[in-house]
């Protein structure tokens, strides 16, 4: 049951930061054993200042490219 309420609230503050549901995260969310700790370790990567944001961004936008990704 609680693995169930953190799956509903990572997919809600995606639903708030990206504007809509994608297809990624509703695929995932049906495991949430993946789910939940791949959400961890994404929003440590945001959190941490070893790599200033900037280049994080770059970064961001050159793998979206690479996979062809549509957002």
């Amino acid at each position: 049951m609680f693995k169930k309420l953190q799956v509903s609230l990572i997919r809600k503050f995606a639903r708030k930061r990206l504007g809509k549901d994608i297809a990624p995260l509703e695929t995932i969310a049906t495991h949430p054993d993946v789910l939940i700790p791949y959400a961890k370790f994404s929003q440590a990567l945001e959190k941490t200042n070893l790599v200033p944001a900037k280049l994080k961004v770059l970064g961001q936008i050159r793998a979206a490219k690479l996979v062809e990704c549509p957002f």
